[in-house]
């Protein structure tokens, strides 16, 4: 993250705590589209459903977020790397100034690789081992989640990890760190979530993905041990306070809580919000469960932000991306330190990052 950014994301949120009538899109999660080649068994969306956000949408939307105060893109899917403007999709955001991350499980990662090195920050979906990233995304996804870190660390992409963790893959954390350790990057976790507003009494939670959701002793067990590994200094991108927050959460059924939490308050409202591959705009997962969303197709960027329904009775949530921005965007100091720390430019642009080896302990094998 550059310097300049680096000042208006500070700006933005001190005035945001300060005066809580302020809003800004500060950061602003893009579904490009639905489509993905792959199946995994923890995802509840409709790989066929239509996609709306055309080229002129997307420029039109990201000028007019940019003059509102926006400052980051996230792009999602679907798989985004299916594009095939993703090139042009990523130069009209970078000739605005916006940071731009991807998330992607790495499919056609050979064929976007040039566009991918103008991204500021890429997140690869990574659930394990080969054998668990099979079970869980099939082998084609399995293959390609491999090939997708070899290539990023030879052309120099910034990147890390993010797995959900599910019955089938936590006992792999270390493994997943290990690796990440190997390759001179950062693992991020994520719970898996029940998405109510997928998977409901219309349309239940399919058998194999019911399996797989742990107990929840089972995601307390696992954020333990995350945070164990964290504080010994292993590559945990996630920060301790939105660890803590998953640690301490009364009922992982549900995403979002009235009770107020003691590291952060709720800034989706003020700071961030949600583009659908429908071209819908929502503020945060609260919404996308109880609200309708506002067309930026119809009503342009600006006057849907302006419209956007607000959540009610909600003061905290531990969705991933939200979690972590309402802790960064209230300025939880451990919070700032640690993305400061993680996002900061590496002082040799191309090179891939210097991996680190760690002495194994008595009995533990090595990270394949």
């Amino acid at each position: 993250m550059n310097p300049r950014t680096f000042v208006s994301f500070a700006y933005h949120a001190l005035r945001m705590n300060g005066q809580r009538s302020y809003r800004v899109p500060l950061t602003i999660n893009v579904q490009l589209l639905l489509k993905c080649p792959f199946a995994c068994l923890y995802c509840p969306q409709d790989h066929n459903a239509s996609d709306r956000l055309t080229l002129d949408v997307l420029r039109r939307t990201f000028r007019e977020a940019r003059e509102m105060g926006g400052q980051r893109l996230h792009f999602t899917g679907g798989e985004p790397l299916l594009r095939d403007d993703l090139g042009e999709i990523v130069s009209a955001a970078k000739a605005l100034g916006f940071f731009v991350s991807l998330t992607t499980s790495g499919a056609r990662v050979e064929r976007q690789l040039e566009v991918l090195k103008r991204v500021d920050q890429v997140q690869l979906s990574f659930d394990g081992p080969t054998e668990t990233r099979g079970l869980l995304r099939g082998d084609a996804a399995a293959r390609v989640s491999q090939m997708a870190v070899d290539l990023f660390r030879e052309n120099g992409i910034d990147f890390w990890t993010s797995t959900v963790l599910t019955r089938a893959n936590m006992q792999h954390i270390d493994w997943v760190v290990d690796h990440a350790r190997r390759h001179g990057i950062h693992a991020n976790f994520v719970l898996m979530e029940s998405h109510p507003e997928d998977w409901n009494a219309a349309t239940p939670m399919p058998e194999a993905a019911r399996d797989l959701l742990p107990t929840p002793e089972e995601n307390r067990t696992a954020v333990r041990r995350i945070i164990q590994l964290k504080r010994e200094g292993a590559p945990v991108g996630s920060s301790l306070p939105y660890l803590e927050e998953l640690l301490e959460w009364d009922d992982y059924d549900q995403l979002s809580s009235p009770r107020e939490s003691p590291r952060y308050r709720c800034m989706a409202p003020q700071s961030q919000c949600e583009i659908l591959a429908n071209g819908d705009l929502h503020t945060c997962d609260w919404t996308l469960q109880h609200k309708a969303g506002v067309s930026i197709i119809e009503q342009g960027f600006r006057a849907a932000f302006e419209r956007l329904p607000q959540p009610t009775n909600c003061n905290s949530c531990i969705a991933s991306c939200y979690l972590e921005s309402n802790l960064l965007f209230s300025l939880n100091p451990r919070t700032v330190l640690n993305w400061t720390a993680r996002l900061r430019p590496r002082l040799s642009r191309g090179a891939p990052p210097v991996a680190t080896e760690r002495v194994r302990g008595p009995g533990e094998a090595p990270v394949q």
